[in-house]
């Protein structure tokens, strides 16, 4: 597929999804403003480092409260589905990194305050690598990690 129509289709619907959910309105200054944040989160984050530096985070603190739960083997990194609880109070956000991706981040989602977050969602591996919980609460960041071992390749195959 065309690298143009692929970042066409991914941001087209990534704006579409926050606008049918509340989280921004259909306006010229509302898209450009969601555009240039994401756009820079996604250049700028090949690795671990930078996706963190493009979010804005100096250090997040390891923590094992964030309870990552997938499979240790995907037999398709296409399709690979996982989930992320915590009892951190004040959630507000949470992001999902993969270390061995083309781009790191392979998902950001805001969300209002929770004292007990349950999140999942699916994402694509292009390999085996570790899968990073990202949680964003009271302006902090906490991660925790979990390896991942691909079996057939997800990103570009």
């Amino acid at each position: 597929m065309n690298d143009n129509r692929r970042d066409f289709l991914v941001k087209g619907t990534t704006v579409l999804s926050l606008a049918a959910l509340g989280f921004i309105s259909i306006s010229n200054n509302a898209i450009g403003k969601v555009r240039a944040w994401q756009q820079s989160w996604f250049e700028r984050g090949k690795s671990l480092d930078e996706t963190f530096d493009a979010l804005g985070i100096i250090k997040p603190t390891v923590d094992g409260r964030v309870i990552i739960h997938a499979p240790d083997t995907a037999e398709n990194g296409a399709y690979v589905g996982i989930s992320v609880e915590t009892v951190i109070p004040n959630v507000s956000g949470v992001a999902f990194l993969v270390e061995k991706n083309p781009n790191a981040l392979a998902g950001y989602f805001e969300i209002k305050n929770t004292d007990n977050l349950k999140f999942a969602t699916k994402i694509k591996m292009a390999e085996t690598s570790d899968l990073v919980a990202l949680v964003k609460a009271d302006n902090a960041y906490y991660v925790n990690s979990r390896h991942i071992k691909v079996i057939l390749g997800g990103c570009g195959s």
